[in-house]
């Protein structure tokens, strides 16, 4: 999914399912863990092998919950020899989590 910074210009179907999209991925405490490790990272990224540790999850339950964040387009992935690097999209959170969100979103 590409980032959409004028959720206006969209139907109203298509709004609510950006919406939906973007709510379901944040609603789960394992993902708002991710976000947050990697929010509190240095860099302001994380490997799957740091995230792993410090989440004391299981690369394939791991997987799951990035491939959610990605696919949302909340993380950006990037690959660094063989492993893989997230960092946060400001720009798409910022999008989601505006006043226009709860007070304007047609």
């Amino acid at each position: 999914m590409e980032l959409i910074k004028a959720v206006n210009d969209l139907s109203e179907d298509e709004a609510l399912d950006f919406y939906e999209n973007m709510f379901n991925a944040l609603a789960d405490k394992i993902r708002l863990k991710i976000i947050n490790e990697i929010s509190k990272s240095p860099n302001k990224n994380l490997c799957v092998c740091d995230l792993e540790e410090k989440l004391e999850l299981k690369q394939s339950k791991l997987s799951y919950h990035l491939k959610k964040l990605v696919n949302a387009n909340i993380l950006i992935p990037e690959k660094h020899g063989t492993w893989n690097y997230y960092k946060i999209n400001e720009e798409q959170i910022q999008v989601v989590l505006s006043e226009d969100t709860c007070c304007k979103i047609f």
